[in-house]
């Protein structure tokens, strides 16, 4: 939220966990639903207790207005970024949320969108990252593998990572 001017820009995007969040505190979704999908883990990590769906209401407003106006999507001139992917069949104005948040492609599933690497997550694989020809899928099911991948990508050349950098955790 408060990322420095001087650093290099920095695109945050809205992933299902997110969508979940917020749905949870605003009393759209269950409390439980969001507590069983990392939610626990994020109220413990503010100081609150994950058991009482009235800790919802002692979340930074701030925070839930960062989350809220967050882009689903990020497209530049090589590439797609976003949380779980998109359908190449439809173009970029016209894909659902749905599909951006939730999608998991089928494993031998290769294609980009059009001429653009497709670079996401969500589609969690322990042995992960998975790099085909038209995209990159970074999930390492760090939660639970404590392996954290992440992608270098060149502006001036097209596909998938130039390099993949990858921290690991004692777990």
């Amino acid at each position: 939220m408060n990322w420095p001017d001087r650093h290099p820009r920095l695109i945050v995007l809205k992933g299902n966990h997110e969508v979940m969040m917020l749905a949870a505190c605003l009393g759209q979704a269950k409390h439980q639903w969001w507590m069983q999908n990392g939610g626990a883990q994020t109220l413990a990590s503010y100081g609150l207790d994950p058991a009482n769906p009235a800790d919802l209401r002692r979340l930074p407003t701030a925070h839930l207005q960062f989350i809220a106006q967050l882009p689903r999507i990020h497209v530049d001139q090589q590439r797609i970024f976003v949380h779980a992917g998109v359908d190449p069949d439809q173009p970029l104005e016209a894909q659902s949320e749905r599909t951006l948040l939730w999608k998991r492609y089928q494993p031998q599933f290769e294609q980009g969108h059009g001429q653009r690497h497709v670079v996401h997550g969500h589609d969690a694989n322990p042995s992960g990252p998975l790099l085909t020809a038209g995209r990159t899928n970074l999930d390492c099911m760090a939660w639970k593998t404590g392996r954290l991948a992440i992608g270098i990508f060149d502006d001036a050349r097209p596909g998938g990572p130039r390099e993949i950098l990858e921290i690991e955790t004692s777990r």
